[in-house]
């Protein structure tokens, strides 16, 4: 049986409907679906390359808490969520309505005015919290050619550049946040990941240390300790 998916996210489609449930774009009928092409699985990426590969779960763990940690997070019960924010049947909730209808809205206030900070803000939000990075570095561009001073956007924008392979332009404007706000804990516990990535593990360490001396009991720096524990003992062997 063939089986119908977005073509602007990818997301399942398992009926019609006239909005993605997922990413909120309306499917028009010449284009309201496409077969999902097979892939092969991504490879893991030899320790030859930028990326220094240390153990499978290790580099697992930080990239998973890496995508899903955003300085400027919502509310755990106003992500978009795939399936988890479907009622039964496949049908999108309400709260998924009101999301969809919130992220058209925005685009049409951006029409108006392209330049409004907070407009940007939240169409950058909207467009990392479903994987739509390159997007989401357009608009929190935007967003900090009006108003650069807000350390969390800027951090928001690392970690967008981060996910489509931008470890320099990430970094820039992480440590951008950082002269901002220097402990500022999801800019310290970020600016280590991409270091690690990038294979530069001493200063990763530096980092998460740094957010560890800043508040030990925070969430982050109790990830960042097991980072750097695990990351000296394997240092340590080699």
């Amino acid at each position: 049986m063939k089986q119908n998916f977005c073509p602007y996210c990818g997301n399942k489609l398992e009926q019609e409907y006239r909005f993605c449930p997922s990413c909120g774009k309306e499917l028009k009928d010449e284009a309201a679906t496409v077969e999902k092409k097979q892939s092969k699985p991504e490879q893991p990426v030899k320790s030859g390359n930028s990326y220094t590969i240390l153990t499978v779960s290790f580099v697992f763990a930080i990239v998973v808490i890496f995508l899903v940690l955003r300085s400027n997070q919502r509310p755990e019960n106003e992500h978009v969520a795939g399936s988890g924010a479907q009622g039964p049947a496949g049908q999108p909730t309400e709260q998924m309505n009101q999301m969809m209808q919130s992220v058209l809205e925005a685009k049409a206030a951006l029409e108006k005015d392209p330049l409004n900070y907070d407009l940007n803000v939240q169409m950058g939000n909207n467009s990392f919290d479903i994987g739509r990075f390159e997007q989401a570095v357009k608009y929190y561009r935007t967003a900090i050619s009006v108003d650069g001073t807000d350390p969390d956007v800027l951090i928001d924008l690392g970690v967008a550049y981060f996910n489509v392979n931008k470890s320099d332009s990430a970094l820039y404007y992480m440590q951008s946040a950082l002269k901002i706000n220097p402990t500022h804990p999801q800019g310290l516990f970020n600016a280590g990941i991409v270091h690690f990535n990038i294979g530069d593990s001493l200063q990763a360490i530096d980092y998460w240390e740094k957010l560890v001396d800043t508040d030990s009991n925070l969430p982050q720096a109790k990830t960042a300790q097991k980072f750097i524990e695990q990351l000296k003992s394997k240092l340590n062997k080699s």
